[in-house]
């Protein structure tokens, strides 16, 4: 985290807030809308890979309990910053 905020400070910002988000990845392939709406729980996972079985749905429902076990394996980081005012030119009149 510490070379991310070094990078932000050194375009010009200023950082508010720093901290780890975690990521709760339930996008499935092929899924109508109508079933991610209804997920409420496991089963309901389950229920959308069997609908539509692709590689990808089905590794993420065999990983998303032990993302939710350990959840520190997926985190992004959020950084809320301000950008620095640069100074204002003053106008020198030459005579």
């Amino acid at each position: 985290m510490e070379e991310v905020l070094e990078l932000i400070k050194g375009a010009g910002f200023d950082v508010v807030k720093s901290y780890y988000s975690l990521i709760s990845d339930l996008t499935y392939i092929d899924a109508d809308q109508e079933d991610y709406l209804s997920v409420k729980s496991y089963k309901d996972l389950i229920r959308i890979t069997i609908k539509r079985p692709a590689k990808a749905n089905i590794l993420r429902t065999l990983a998303y309990p032990l993302v939710k076990l350990k959840p520190s394996l997926r985190q992004s980081i959020i950084i809320v910053a301000t950008k620095v005012k640069e100074p204002k030119a003053k106008i020198i009149g030459r005579w």
